[in-house]
């Protein structure tokens, strides 16, 4: 039982860390950017938000991942094998829902 807790603490841990920097991500894309900064009088010449939020989250997510590949290596010389495959299994049911999710998109 005592694992058990350690694995739930691990993993909201992480998915929390993930949250925190999507979250982080919409209110610096709500209160920063202004879509009418480049207008010149009657001209608008818009930015494209959508792309910027998009590569700025592509950014968050590859390097969470490479830092919980990172960590999941880092426990597995530790002995710590469980939280280990928690991390590995975090890493595989997430990319499975990306992928899911991608493909439906399309």
């Amino acid at each position: 039982m005592d694992n058990f807790k350690k694995v739930i603490l691990h993993l909201g841990i992480r998915i929390g860390i993930l949250l925190s920097l999507f979250g982080l991500l919409v209110l610096y894309w709500s209160f920063i950017y202004d879509p009418h900064s480049l207008c010149d009088q009657d001209q608008h010449r818009h930015t494209d938000a959508g792309l910027g939020m998009f590569v700025l989250a592509l950014f968050i997510t590859v390097f969470f991942y490479f830092g919980l590949l990172i960590e999941m290596i880092y426990l597995f010389v530790k002995k710590k094998r469980i939280l280990a495959f928690t991390n590995l299994g975090f890493l595989v049911i997430s990319l499975c829902i990306l992928s899911i999710c991608m493909f439906l998109i399309n």
